[in-house]
């Protein structure tokens, strides 16, 4: 081995080193250069058109530049393959094809923190490696989105929370092609939060109305913690009064909004991940949640998820089985089958209306029924419950509606839409 392969060490000095310190030298030199052509070779891979098939319904358009956005800094690169987001995400208009992407998203980021986390485990920078890459294989773009809600922004936001805390890296995720990503869009993800993620700050002290409507940042955690509750019903509150709506803390409190958003997150502490349950993918265990007003029309949003075990796998698990299956054979005519989805809308239904608790907790016993007493507070609106397969929608005088869907929902989302 040459000394110039050395650039820190001068022959003498290596005349000096013992057998063992030399091997070192020498092995890190060929390390080195090693994942040098290891780089070079996956460079012009990744710019190299592939002919596998991509597994969303997207045109490959061969290699492209990108631009890349985080903390401030931008910078080009190359890509070779972009994959397109579902126009219309939302789990209501469109569920099937959002439900199928969110399972294809997950995969792929998860796929690649829990590289990143190996990295690391192994004495590598997740980092390092990460900000040298000089392409990029595929990326999702955001700017194929015309339109998304807060509650399905909440979902996608879950998922890259989720990818960056198993990563162990903090900046590893970007943003790509901002510039390309429509107003309204970009917008609506700002505001639930999710752009804190990706490094894209917008540099605003005050929550900006959309169309007389403001969202507050999603907060999360694993625990039932009165004080979040609190902040975010307060933060709520205060944007109506700002915007006129005094009452608005009353209004709040009147409707009995805390308890239902503290029965819905107990619920996640106490039923979403089982330990005797093995997921698919890795979980952090905990719930998100974000909310939004219109004072205009004293309407409140709130809206909770978590990527827990949903509501139909878990009905098997609970004490109240036997009384549940009875009412289900009753209602549907068939035996409960928790392997089943396509009865997952009258799962949900008939556990709604079933209105025990698997806990046996005299203070929190209440359940799903709990949840939907906050609509018949109200002058008027709704709760929508999204688990597994199943959709529930409970509305203001009693009504009730329920659908399953092809596609599952990977966890459990609640979301109240209130009149006051």
């Amino acid at each position: 081995m040459h000394a110039a392969t050395f650039p820190h060490e001068s022959r003498k000095s290596l005349r000096r080193l013992g057998p063992r310190a030399k091997s070192h030298l020498i092995r890190t030199a060929r390390n080195r250069m090693r994942e040098r052509l290891r780089r070079i070779k996956r460079t012009e891979r990744m710019l190299t058109p592939s002919a596998n098939v991509p597994e969303h319904n997207t045109p490959k358009i061969g290699p492209h530049q990108v631009t890349l956005y985080r903390s401030g800094t931008t910078r080009q690169t190359w890509a070779r393959e972009r994959k397109e987001m579902p126009r219309i995400f939302c789990l209501t208009e469109n569920h099937d094809e959002v439900g199928t992407f969110l399972a294809e998203l997950r995969h792929s980021i998860i796929t690649t923190a829990e590289r990143f986390r190996r990295n690391r485990a192994r004495g590598g920078s997740a980092k390092r490696s990460s900000a040298s890459r000089r392409a990029i294989d595929t990326y999702f773009d955001f700017g194929s989105m015309e339109q998304i809600t807060p509650a399905t922004a909440l979902v996608l936001a879950s998922e890259f929370d989720r990818a960056q805390t198993i990563s162990g890296v903090p900046d590893w995720l970007q943003a790509i092609n901002v510039e390309q990503w429509k107003p309204r869009v970009y917008t609506t993800l700002d505001d639930v939060g999710f752009l804190s993620l990706l490094g894209v700050e917008e540099q605003r002290r005050t929550l900006a109305s959309r169309g007389g409507c403001y969202t507050v940042p999603f907060l999360s955690g694993t625990k039932v913690v009165g004080a979040k509750i609190e902040k975010l019903i307060r933060a709520m509150a205060e944007l109506a009064s700002n915007e006129g709506l005094e009452e608005g803390d009353q209004l709040l409190r009147r409707s009995r909004v805390y308890d239902g958003l503290g029965e819905a997150i107990q619920n996640v502490e106490d039923h979403a991940y089982p330990e005797t349950v093995q997921f698919a993918y890795p979980v952090l265990r905990r719930w998100w949640v974000t909310g939004a007003v219109e004072p205009g029309k004293k309407r409140f949003n709130i809206v909770t998820y978590d990527q827990g075990i949903t509501i139909p796998g878990h009905l098997p698990l609970s004490n109240y089985f036997d009384d549940f299956r009875a009412a289900f054979l009753r209602f549907v005519g068939s035996e409960f089958d928790a392997t089943r989805t396509d009865k997952d809308g009258e799962a949900i239904a008939q556990a709604a209306e079933l209105g025990r608790s698997s806990t046996g907790k005299e203070w929190h016993g209440k359940g799903l029924p709990r949840m939907r007493e906050i609509v018949n507070y109200c002058e008027h609106g709704t709760l929508r419950i999204l688990s597994r397969c199943g959709e529930y929608v409970f509305s203001h005088g009693g009504k009730s509606t329920y659908r399953s869907f092809k596609v599952p929902l990977n966890g459990t989302l609640v979301e109240w839409d209130l009149y006051l």
